[in-house]
C-alpha cells in the first residue's frame, strides 16, 4: 500500500487573502507558467481543490490512500468560510471516498475553548487519527497557554503534523523550527509528531531530536521543489533521512503545492525509483511507517 502523509483539499473561500498572496509569492519566480495578465488568483492552480481532482491524482500516481491536511489560518486573517466549515468541508469530504482519504483534523491550538469544542466535535463523530497544526501563525508550540489543546491531543491519542520550514508572506518562520516541540515531547512522551517537509532548512534540529525522542518522525514532502533543476539534492537529503531516521520517515508530497514545478506523478515514481535506499526502506517509507502509525 503507497500512503501519501501530507495532501490538502479546500475551496477558495477557506483561505484568507493574505495567505493566498503568500503562496503566490514562489510561483511568480516562474511567471513563465502564470497568465499575469489576468488576476493572479485564477491562475493560482490551488484555488480549488476538491477531492474528485486529488483522486485523479492518485490514480495516475497509483497512490492507495492519502492523508487529508486541513490548514487553519483563520487567526492570521479571517476567511469567508470559517475553521469549522474548512473541517467540516475535509471530513465530509473524505466521507465520499474511506477508502481513499484519510481526514486529519486542522485547528490552530490558538483558538482554545473553541479549539477543544472542534476538536471533541470531530473526534466524537469521525475519529480522526490526528491534526495538523502551523506554528508559524503566530505560537511557539511549547508556551503554556496552549497546555490545554496538547492535554486534549494526549487524551485523544493523535498523530500530530506540524509545519517546519519555510514560510512567506505574514507568517513567522522562526515559530516553525522543530527544536521549539522539546518542550511538548518532554511533557507527552508518547505523543507521536511529524515534522513536515523534514523540517526545511532546520532538518538538523529534526535529526537532532529524532535522535533523543522516539516518537518524532518526518515527511519528505515538498522536497520536490529541487526537481527537476537539481534532482541529486532530493535524492541526496532522502537517502540522509532514512539513514538519521530509518523507519520514522514518512513520504509526503505537499500536493498540490509543488505541481506546477514538478508533476505529482513524477514526484512519486522519484521516490520509487531512485537508488538511495534498500527495497526495505522504501516500502517502509511509501506506505508501511504510515500504515503502521494509522493503525490500518
Amino acid at each position: 500500500m503507497i500512503i501519501d502523509g501530507h495532501v490538502h483539499m479546500w475551496l477558495r473561500p477557506m483561505y484568507p487573502d493574505v495567505i493566498i498572496n503568500a503562496y503566490l509569492e514562489p510561483w511568480l519566480a516562474m511567471s513563465e507558467f502564470l497568465d499575469l495578465s489576468r488576476d493572479m488568483e485564477d491562475n493560482f492552480p490551488t484555488s480549488e481543490v476538491r477531492p474528485e481532482l486529488l483522486l485523479g491524482y492518485m490514480n495516475r500516481a497509483k497512490v492507495d490512500r492519502s492523508v487529508v491536511l486541513p490548514l487553519d489560518f483563520g487567526l492570521v486573517q479571517e476567511p469567508k468560510a470559517g475553521v469549522e466549515a474548512l473541517n467540516d468541508w475535509i471530513f465530509g469530504s473524505a466521507q465520499l471516498y474511506p477508502d481513499k482519504l484519510i481526514p486529519f483534523m486542522g485547528i490552530d491550538p490558538r483558538r482554545g475553548e473553541q479549539a477543544i469544542r472542534l476538536m471533541r466535535k470531530y473526534h466524537s463523530q469521525f475519529e480522526p487519527r490526528g491534526i495538523k497544526v502551523y506554528p508559524p501563525n503566530g505560537f511557539y508550540p511549547n508556551e503554556e497557554r496552549l497546555r490545554p489543546f496538547w492535554d486534549e491531543v494526549r487524551d485523544m491519542d493523535l498523530i500530530v503534523v506540524s509545519h517546519a520550514g519555510a514560510s512567506w508572506g505574514p507568517l513567522d518562520e522562526e515559530k516553525g523550527r522543530p527544536i521549539h516541540f522539546k518542550g511538548v515531547l518532554e511533557r507527552y512522551p508518547d505523543m507521536k509528531l511529524i515534522i513536515a517537509h523534514l523540517g526545511g532548512k532546520y532538518r538538523a534540529e529534526t535529526y537532532e531530536m529524532a535522535r533523543e525522542y522516539e516518537n518524532l518522525y518526518t515527511d519528505c514532502s515538498a522536497l520536490q521543489g529541487w526537481l527537476p533543476s537539481d534532482p541529486g539534492t532530493a535524492k541526496d537529503r532522502l537517502g540522509e533521512a532514512l539513514a538519521v531516521m530509518g523507519d520514522k520517515v514518512i513520504f509526503g508530497s505537499d500536493w498540490p503545492l509543488f505541481d506546477l514545478a514538478y508533476p505529482y506523478e513524477s514526484w512519486c515514481a522519484f521516490v520509487r525509483e531512485q537508488a538511495f535506499c534498500s527495497e526495505e526502506q522504501r516500502e517502509r517509507l511509501m506506505g508501511g511507517t504510515m500504515q503502521r502509525l494509522l493503525g490500518l
